[in-house]
């Protein structure tokens, strides 16, 4: 499990200032210690050129870091858009099954496919939340296929309800599919230029000769946070169902609110 993951257990204005902090102690400290240690006469000779190189290095630096924010604000988005669409087809088999004509069949198949709803928010959402296997919900999710298959529509009518409902199950499992199997971290083979990028990128920016330690220090701290900041969006956005943006069933948790109104008024109502 990602350290990315026990991050986002703590409150994100609390993370955000340690990271922030972490980004700024570290490089003020760093000069310091290195402008008391290194010689100032033989950085202040090659000035130019170390300040083309930290120049270019931070650049492609911020590139990167561009690209990783970009990455995961679209995969986040995208796992938002395949939710919500889950959300719908399974409002929408919710629709058919309360509405099937024959009550006796209806009432057992919602009966299958509530305890799938319940599994679905009780078990999947949390274990993803926490990283970990789902393991009742996909059987859960079986029977409702298994159950659909033994109605018996005695009309056309029910013929091309029970085509519905197989359409709305078809793309509910399709959906599902794409968010239990989908990668939900960045790899950590892109974790490692990230952060040795960032200790490059403060290295270089310690070689600079300003004359001013206290001033030296000031921007290179304000440098690190700057980078710390960064990170944390990272952090923030890399675990799609994990802290305070991770997406929840909303949509399956209306299903239940939707079932306990109908029961309580008997009445069929327009679900959308």
């Amino acid at each position: 499990m990602a350290i990315t993951y026990y991050m986002l257990q703590i409150a994100p204005w609390l993370l955000f200032i340690i990271l922030s902090l972490f980004g700024a102690l570290s490089a003020a400290l760093g000069t310091y210690l290195f402008r008391k240690y290194i010689r100032i006469k033989v950085l202040r000779a090659h000035n130019e050129v170390t300040g083309f190189l930290f120049f270019a290095i931070a650049s492609f630096y911020s590139l990167l870091l561009s690209f990783v924010v970009f990455v995961v604000w679209g995969q986040l988005n995208e796992t938002r858009s395949n939710v919500a669409k889950e959300g719908s087809s399974a409002m929408g088999l919710y629709r058919d099954i309360k509405f099937y004509p024959d009550t006796v069949e209806s009432k057992q198949l919602m009966g299958v496919y509530l305890d799938f709803v319940y599994n679905v928010i009780d078990e999947e959402f949390p274990n993803m939340e926490r990283m970990k296997p789902n393991q009742k919900t996909p059987e859960a999710f079986n029977k409702v296929f298994y159950k659909m298959e033994r109605l018996n529509p005695k009309n056309s009518f029910q013929i091309q309800l029970v085509s519905e409902m197989f359409h709305h199950l078809n793309e509910l499992a399709a959906y599902r599919s794409e968010r239990t199997s989908g990668e939900t971290e960045i790899p950590s083979p892109i974790w490692l230029p990230m952060i040795v990028g960032a200790f490059i990128t403060l290295i270089c920016a310690m070689m600079l000769d300003i004359e001013h330690t206290r001033m030296h220090a000031i921007l290179n701290s304000l440098l690190g946070m700057f980078i710390g900041m960064i990170l944390f969006i990272i952090i923030l956005l890399d675990h799609p169902y994990t802290g305070s943006l991770g997406i929840k069933p909303k949509s399956y948790k209306q299903i239940f609110t939707m079932e306990k109104w109908n029961n309580e008024h008997r009445a069929p109502i327009n679900l959308y």
